[in-house]
């Protein structure tokens, strides 16, 4: 008798911990951030280098703040080019 009980309560037990933990597994694989990184070469040293740049950033910034629910962020990887655009995109490659 003894031993039944001691068999229907670790079989209880599991139906009720596996989901429990089952669940919790799938809540903190959702909350995970996933990033991307993204190369961004501009000339930095000119004026439309750093609006470009600036508004990439507001931009990414807007988004995430309306979309908190992503789960992919973009890293930006910025690099300038310094005028020099063929070498700076060869230099990235």
């Amino acid at each position: 008798m003894r031993r039944k009980m001691t068999h229907h309560l670790l079989i209880s037990l599991l139906f009720f911990l596996f989901p429990l933990i089952f669940f919790t597994e799938m809540a903190m694989a959702e909350n995970t951030k996933i990033s991307v990184k993204v190369g961004v070469v501009l000339d930095l040293d000119t004026w439309g280098g750093k609006m470009g740049l600036s508004c990439i950033s507001m931009a990414l910034s807007d988004f995430y703040a309306s979309h908190r629910h992503y789960n992919t962020r973009i890293l930006l990887r910025i690099r300038d080019s310094k005028s020099d655009v063929v070498g700076a995109a060869a230099a990235e490659v």
